[in-house]
């Protein structure tokens, strides 16, 4: 790496917010229902590969060009508001998209390779913010050069159901083994 890319790899690998239990981001909804993000693991430290890191900057970089493009034009767009949506008294899902204009939301993605239809490594996220903003949902997938390509979700009550699920059970599952834990140290101390 050279010292350029030695910046960029600590920018995104910085202190990062720590997760909480009970509150979890719809950008984590696939990992979690593939098992990649577990109750084991959900409270570990994060570091990011060199590949995940070209990756996450391609996207942040195509983000803040719409960004700019956006304001310039005077497009009537707002980024990064953030919603919570109550699955049940304990578990809140954090839904965030990029852009979300009056009448849809656009989420947008620079994928190295071009898709048909939406990944469903995607879909879960979509998922969610169609029950955060109650508006059409689209994913803008951005290529090089530069082009946004529109597809349109569909959402699926099955899939919103599978999301509530999962999420009852992970949750069920980290309070477990917190309570586990907690149990562990109070033998330990007396």
């Amino acid at each position: 790496m050279n010292q350029i890319d030695d910046i960029i790899f600590k920018f995104v690998n910085r202190e990062q917010h720590p997760r909480e239990l009970g509150r979890y981001n719809s950008s984590e909804l696939y990992q979690i229902i593939q098992g990649k993000l577990n109750a084991k693991n959900f409270f570990d430290a994060r570091k990011i590969d060199e590949q995940g890191v070209r990756n996450i900057s391609t996207g942040i970089a195509s983000e803040d060009y719409l960004t700019k493009t956006f304001k310039e034009m005077k497009v009537k767009v707002q980024s990064q508001i953030k919603k919570e949506i109550k699955i049940t008294d304990e578990i809140t899902l954090v839904a965030k998209p990029d852009f979300v204009f009056d009448n849809f939301i656009l989420e947008v993605k620079t994928p190295t390779r071009q898709f048909d239809e939406i990944p469903i490594w995607y879909v879960y996220q979509l998922e969610c913010y169609y029950h955060a903003f109650y508006l059409p949902v689209y994913l803008g997938e951005i290529s090089h050069p530069f082009q946004v390509r529109i597809i349109s979700y569909i959402p699926l009550k099955s899939r919103w159901s599978k999301i509530k699920r999962s999420l009852v059970e992970f949750d069920r599952e980290l309070r477990e083994i917190k309570s586990k834990d907690n149990n562990s140290t109070l033998k330990l101390k007396t």
